[in-house]
């Protein structure tokens, strides 16, 4: 008899003492309710591989709605409910996500439609699922704890390093399933089995991803962004012709690389999304790019902040920067994920040739007048337009090379703007 590999027996032994301590008031309160509960999806993939797991997947046979009420007030979680998909959410202060569901079925009316949900055993469950190393389920009861449920062949995938879906719909149910795919397949290094590889290329050659909507397109593209690296997933869907769907005109190019790996090896602490999100589309001309973002639903002030950005960089490869991109600048000041994103920019010849465009840009920044709002207000100036007209002034002065100190802005200020002229 073949040996089995190391993570099932990891799997028999025990949950991890960190998470069954987690967990333990909610089995506690479980087994008072008589519920069956089972800990289902990618943190039972992760447990398998000895990966980190953040989020939890509770699945329960029977309603979940007794079981997430108790434990959200024995956790002092915030409980969000979604009755029409029968799951719940506890989120928890430090960032951590515990869902609870109702074992369910998923039918589909038409292909990238949402699912209509019914109550289900937990076989049922796991058949609905994207891949077969998601569906499996690990028991948390007293009567079998620790007992792997697997009626798919997940655990043998996981051993073969295989993504396969679970029936020849899959894909045509729900789209987004290829852009997961990628995501797992690259986070893992793992091969799409050959059926799998087949229908895949069979939803993208009948354009299925393109009738997912802008939302659902976000939902999966943040997280492929947000991979430790992302350049494996993107690869694959460059090479599936996949990567136009989730944004027009986006090509993966040899910039892609190399700015990635730039992230991939000095992770920055600001906003990873935005950073990377300017990063995927520094190659496509900003107005296209905008206009990507809109459809996708991203935040206004994430857009301005990322049209102001590919405005600066595509200023600076064409030629170099104005007074016009100066006000616009100083009229909406730049995070410091899009300062980082255009200093690494202007660094990296295969995005910006321009020799001097660094120097261009560190001028760009020291721009940036000395004074407040609340200098110019002590100064004796009241708010209102004239403020619009003081501070362009400055920049533009600092921009010219006239003004360098806080002394010669102020004198500056009242030689230009005389006070009264600023009531």
């Amino acid at each position: 008899m073949a040996s089995q590999p190391p993570f099932i027996s990891r799997a028999r032994q025990a949950l991890p003492k960190d998470l069954k301590d987690f967990l333990q008031p909610l089995l506690e309160r479980a087994y008072e309710l008589q519920t069956p509960v089972y800990l289902v999806g990618g943190c039972v993939r992760d447990l398998l591989l000895g990966r980190p797991h953040l989020d939890i997947d509770i699945v329960i046979e029977g309603s979940a709605l007794p079981l997430a009420r108790s434990a959200a007030k024995t956790y002092k979680a915030k409980l969000t409910s979604h009755p029409q998909f029968l799951t719940h959410v506890l989120e928890f202060k430090n960032g951590r996500h515990l869902d609870i569901a109702t074992a369910r079925t998923e039918t589909y009316a038409e292909p990238a439609a949402l699912p209509v949900v019914e109550p289900a055993s937990l076989q049922e469950d796991l058949y609905r699922r994207d891949f077969s190393i998601n569906a499996i389920a690990l028991s948390l009861n007293r009567t079998d704890q620790g007992h792997i449920w697997d009626p798919f062949g997940g655990l043998e995938d996981l051993e073969a390093k295989k993504i396969r879906v679970l029936h020849a719909q899959s894909f045509k149910d729900d789209p987004t399933r290829i852009f997961r795919a990628a995501r797992f397949a690259g986070r893992f290094g793992y091969e799409l089995e050959w059926r799998t590889r087949e229908w895949l290329n069979e939803a993208i050659g009948l354009q299925l991803p393109a009738t997912l909507s802008g939302a659902r397109l976000r939902e999966e593209l943040t997280p492929l962004l947000l991979e430790r690296d992302p350049r494996p997933a993107f690869r694959l869907l460059s090479q599936w012709g996949a990567l136009s769907f989730l944004v027009p005109n986006l090509k993966w190019e040899k910039s892609h690389e190399t700015f990635f790996g730039q992230l991939v090896r000095q992770p920055d602490k600001e906003n990873a999304l935005l950073l990377r999100l300017l990063v995927l589309l520094h190659a496509i001309p900003y107005p296209k790019a905008v206009g990507s973002l809109g459809h996708l639903m991203f935040p206004q002030k994430m857009i301005e902040q990322i049209e102001l950005a590919l405005t600066l960089v595509t200023r600076m490869k064409d030629g170099g920067l104005s007074g016009a991109e100066l006000k616009k600048s100083g009229r909406i000041p730049l995070m410091p994920e899009v300062k980082s994103f255009i200093t690494k920019a202007v660094r990296l010849k295969a995005i910006v040739p321009k020799k001097d465009a660094l120097e261009d840009w560190q001028r760009f920044q020291d721009s940036a007048p000395a004074l407040t709002g609340r200098d110019v207000r002590d100064l004796g100036y009241k708010p209102g337009p004239v403020f619009t007209r003081i501070f362009d002034a400055l920049r533009q002065a600092r921009w010219e090379g006239k003004l360098r100190t806080r002394e010669e802005e102020i004198r500056f200020l009242q030689d230009t703007f005389p006070i009264q002229n600023g009531h």
